[in-house]
């Protein structure tokens, strides 16, 4: 099976006080997501779409923003476990869900590695709300590496 995979940091979100989970995004940060989202929506191919995030108050809100400019409701999962995640935390995630379209919402470093690991290439840096689109080849045995990287968005 081939998923359609983007892979998102999440917007502009200063840091304040002593609570990194609870980071909003700011007024930029907002806009960057919307941004991703409208890109995404330009390349989706098919329905149905999950959206996978960490359920940290930046990458929830990114993902809500995303959400909200997709042209059908997504299925949006929040896991608390991704805040902090590994590659392989992530890699699970795209194996468990079995969807055709996923969308990906998480934190750096751990997006970029990620990116950098499914395509076997080092030069992908991630901003924020940077979107990695790749197409995923996913058989009983996992993940097919290298994945084919069909673009790289970067909101300004």
């Amino acid at each position: 099976m081939t998923t359609q995979l983007f892979i998102v940091r999440h917007g502009h979100a200063p840091f304040h006080g002593d609570d990194d989970f609870q980071r909003p995004l700011s007024e930029l940060g907002l806009k960057q997501a919307q941004s991703s989202g409208q890109f995404i929506s330009q390349h989706l191919t098919q329905e149905p779409v999950t959206i996978i995030a960490s359920a940290a108050k930046r990458t929830t809100l990114t993902a809500q923003q995303i959400a909200s400019v997709l042209p059908s409701k997504p299925k949006l999962i929040l896991l608390p476990e991704l805040y902090g995640a590994t590659v392989g935390d992530w890699c699970q995630q795209v194996s468990l869900s079995h969807a055709q379209q996923l969308i990906l919402v998480g934190h750096n470093p751990t997006v970029s590695q990620l990116s950098r690991y499914l395509s076997q290439d080092n030069s992908a840096s991630f901003s924020p709300a940077t979107t990695a689109h790749f197409d995923l080849e996913l058989t009983s045995e996992g993940l097919t590496i290298p994945a084919s990287l069909k673009h790289i968005f970067r909101p300004e």
